[in-house]
């Protein structure tokens, strides 16, 4: 198949400059890396690539990406556009780390996350010998914390198949030919954009660019003078704010202004879709409420402390140019693909440990390609905002002229390196210090640094340590992973995490116990939030809890610097589980409900991973315990609702309403009368619990249809 005329006639589009070159490079026959700016096309590049892969080599494609979100909008668009019309089985997987998804080898290319793909490899998940093409988007991530798992991802990848071809899609990277050197691959670089980039400073009511000046109205606030302009042209921005409840701030400040600009239909569309963000809980938060009054006012703010339903929502919404302005954490940058004419940067500075520091220039860089809708712009602005001219000049040659940082490896980290060590050892990529040493002789560590000499005294190390945790048995002339060792690696745990789990279980146990643990694991870090207020009460509460926790306190209060947090951490998870409402912990912990769902996803996760590991060392006594837990964790509820959330459709607040109406076990709810459970549930819910037990009667379905009704019934 001719598969470039293919793809150009399924997307109506000619090549651009960059995709031109990187055809003429050697797309299909060779490793290649393309490094160009955000919304350069490299997806495209991307397509064609999977495709030749699929169609003329018959091979498999993995496309590993650093985001589920991101993961999830690739597939999306790529199913939508070729798999019926090329035939071509595609299929998106992002979850079940303990699992080599044998299934996956029935699909032509494979959406997936860095660590996904990682834990197949430990899996020794057969298909993947069959791999002919890795795509790995967004490879600059290599320089971030997840750079190791990509680095140790490619060159398995690398051992096992040879001759796999591998696609690198990086933004722009001064040490390009560096990352292109290590896999021996031919390197595209551009600077081409579809929509010209004009970067400036504001200051004294001009947007100040490179090559000209624009006057604006003013305004007492910068922000709300640029999101005006930006409104007056008709056109769409994106503010990036540092802290989550600054970008709360700004979007309650500039609402008033934004609505002023909407149309009527506007109007009453966002006010139809305020009401989906409002009810994406049970119970609504405080956060879901302000979000929800925004949106009816055009404008949002976007950042972790969100569901995914409500994100999904807002960017839906900002796409169909229905919202008008998203104030936004930086997280908004590295995820789905949402451009905007205007971006704002009111800020380069972010919160560290070590007080305010200045962000990377190539983070700014991947702010500021954000500005410019291709097919919708000619022209996209990227404004930072100064107090005076001495600042703005500043700005200027710092970032907007700015050399971009280098990217390096950061396989070096001893914690990193025992995961990566134990999982290399576990899945046979290395048996002695000569595999060892050929295994990370072909990381990109080796490449940058020019040898290991300095990593092999960190491995020395690690080698010991694994072997007093009995995780690996043998010498440095033959090592292999205990059957122990090899369930850690397969679990993805952190060897240090693994160990604490088994060594706990010679203690005595409670759910607080276990809970702690959890928060104790390396895994479950960042911690929740502690304010300084609340110390003095948590000492004092920690002492009385002393007995629950699996540790000699009077120790760890003078050797863990973390002990409160992980304390602090344990009791918001025990709250969760004794069904306190989400606006109370949000109120107590200063927890957003986008954040405490990540943390118990993690939760449920390592929960897992401590049954497996009792079971393993033949303490199957904890596992009913752990089960328990687990489920707890899932909703969030006291064990006398277990049975009901089990109904599709009951969460924790209904599960409770129909228990504290004597609904308070299945066999009562299948005998229940509708009209009963309905005034309880409403009668929607009702009658799709009464379907889903096989109990309800055309009588009863009658009773409590109406028009409105009807409609959502039929898609029941």
């Amino acid at each position: 198949m001719d598969v470039i005329q293919k793809v150009k006639t399924l997307n109506s589009v000619e090549f651009n400059p960059m995709q031109k070159k990187a055809i003429e490079t050697g797309l299909f026959d060779s490793n290649v890396i393309i490094s160009s700016p955000t919304a350069s096309g490299k997806t495209l590049v991307s397509d064609l690539t999977a495709i030749n892969s699929i169609i003329n080599k018959k091979k498999k494609v993995i496309f590993a990406s650093p985001l589920k979100a991101l993961t999830s909008e690739h597939f999306n668009e790529f199913k939508k556009k070729y798999s019926k019309q090329l035939n071509i089985k595609a299929t998106i997987s992002t979850g079940d780390f303990d699992s080599s998804s044998k299934y996956l080898q029935n699909y032509d290319i494979i959406f997936t996350t860095y660590e996904k793909t990682e834990s197949l490899l430990r899996h020794k998940a057969e298909w993947l010998s069959s791999i002919g093409l890795l795509i790995v988007d967004e490879i600059h991530e290599i320089d971030s914390g997840r750079g190791p798992v990509i680095e140790i991802m490619i060159t398995k990848l690398l051992l096992l198949n040879p001759e796999i071809q591998i696609l690198g899609l990086s933004a722009t990277i001064p040490n390009a030919k560096e990352l292109s050197g290590w896999l021996k691959a031919k390197l595209v670089e551009s600077s081409f954009r579809p929509v010209k980039l004009n970067e400036g400073v504001f200051f004294e009511n001009k947007i100040h660019f490179l090559r000209a000046k624009e006057k604006i109205a003013p305004s007492f606030d910068p922000i709300i003078a640029l999101t005006n302009d930006t409104l007056k042209k008709s056109k769409q921005a994106l503010i990036f704010c540092n802290t989550r409840p600054r970008a709360v701030g700004v979007a309650k400040k500039i609402a008033k202004e934004v609505e002023k600009n909407l149309l009527e239909k506007e109007k009453d569309f966002l006010s139809k879709k305020s009401s989906e963000i409002l009810n994406s809980l049970e119970n609504p938060t405080e956060q879901c409420r302000i979000l929800s009054n925004l949106v009816k006012n055009g404008v949002a703010f976007h950042h972790a402390g969100l569901i995914p339903k409500q994100r999904t929502v807002i960017e839906d919404l900002f796409k169909k140019n229905f919202l008008k302005v998203i104030s936004a954490t930086p997280t908004l940058a590295a995820g789905v693909n949402l451009p905007a004419f205007r971006v704002i940067i009111p800020s380069l500075y972010r919160y560290t440990a070590f007080g305010q520091q200045k962000i990377p220039v190539r983070e700014y860089k991947q702010w500021s390609g954000r500005a410019g809708r291709p097919k919708f712009d000619v022209v996209g602005e990227s404004i930072l905002i100064a107090s005076n001219e001495f600042e703005a000049e500043q700005l200027k040659e710092e970032f907007i002229l700015g050399d971009i940082e280098d990217i390096s490896s950061k396989l070096g980290i001893e914690p990193v390196l025992r995961t990566h060590l134990l999982a290399a050892i576990a899945s046979d990529f290395a048996f002695d210090l000569a595999s060892l040493e050929n295994f990370f002789s072909k990381t990109f560590y080796a490449f940058q640094f020019q040898g290991l000499d300095e990593i092999f005294l960190k491995i020395n190390s690690v080698l010991k340590e694994l072997k007093e945790m009995n995780f690996i048995s043998g010498d440095n002339k033959r090592f292999k992973a205990t059957p122990l060792g090899k369930r850690v690696a397969e679990l993805y745990l952190d060897p240090l995490t693994a160990k604490m789990f088994l060594d706990s279980f010679e203690k005595n146990l409670n759910n607080f116990s276990f809970l702690f643990l959890l928060c104790s694991a390396f895994e479950f870090y960042p911690l929740f939030s502690l304010p300084k207020s609340r110390e003095p009460e948590l000492w004092e509460k920690l002492q009385i809890d002393s007995e629950k926790l699996p540790i000699d306190l009077q120790e760890a209060m003078y050797s863990d610097i973390s002990l409160l947090k992980k304390y602090n951490s344990g009791l918001l998870l025990q709250k969760w589980i004794q069904e306190f409402p989400e606006e109370n912990l949000r109120k107590e912990f200063n927890v957003l409900p986008g954040i405490l769902r990540s943390k118990l996803m993690i939760a449920d996760w390592l929960l897992y991973c401590f049954q497996e590991l009792a079971l393993l060392s033949g303490k199957k006594s904890f596992t009913p315990v752990l089960a328990k837990l687990r489920k707890r964790m899932k909703y969030g509820v006291k064990e006398e609702l277990l049975f009901l959330t089990e109904l599709k459709g009951i969460g924790r607040v209904r599960a409770r309403k129909l228990f504290n109406s004597n609904f308070s076990s299945i066999s009562s709810i299948k005998k229940a009368e509708l009209k009963d459970l309905a005034g309880v549930l409403g009668k929607e819910t009702a009658f799709k619990v009464k379907k889903q037990l096989g109990v309800v009667s055309e009588k009863e379905f009658e009773s409590v249809s109406s028009s409105s009704t009807q409609s959502n019934l039929k898609n029941f």
